[in-house]
């Protein structure tokens, strides 16, 4: 009897501490998901930034100046919309579901990267290195 009690026990405190590892898994997959929704609206306004400084750089053409036409104009006849019948537009081609992530596979990466050591420094140029073979001699 004091065995069964003993592994009811033990098997209610493996329970719990379960249910604590569960609950952590899911307080840092909520985390995740609020870093990457972050990343992507930063992302977003860095875009829209780049996209509004590009429409302001861009070189403004003046219009050509209106060219004076006779008081007389012919028109042109009306087109009928029968004359004309519409296209069916093409259906869209769907996703494939091998290329849709799921949340907790974003998670997932997002965690390992948060978890991942930040890269080596880039190695410093110096101006003292050597010459390439065909430069010029240093005048002297």
């Amino acid at each position: 009897m004091k065995r069964l009690k003993a592994a009811a026990a033990k098997a209610a405190a493996r329970a719990a501490s379960a249910k604590d590892k569960v609950r952590s898994a899911k307080a840092e997959l909520k985390q995740a998901r609020k870093l990457l929704k972050a990343e992507k609206k930063a992302a977003k306004q860095a875009r829209r930034k780049v996209e509004a400084a590009a429409a302001a750089a861009a070189p403004v053409r003046p219009k050509p100046p209106a060219l004076v036409q006779p008081s007389v104009r012919k028109r042109a006849p009306a087109k009928s919309v029968r004359s004309a019948p519409r296209r069916t537009p093409k259906p869209r081609a769907a996703k494939s579901p091998a290329t849709m992530r799921t949340a907790a596979q974003v998670a997932k990466t997002v965690i390992e990267r948060l978890h991942r050591p930040p890269p080596p420094p880039a190695p410093i140029i110096t101006a003292d290195t050597v010459p390439p073979a065909n430069a010029d001699p240093p005048e002297a």
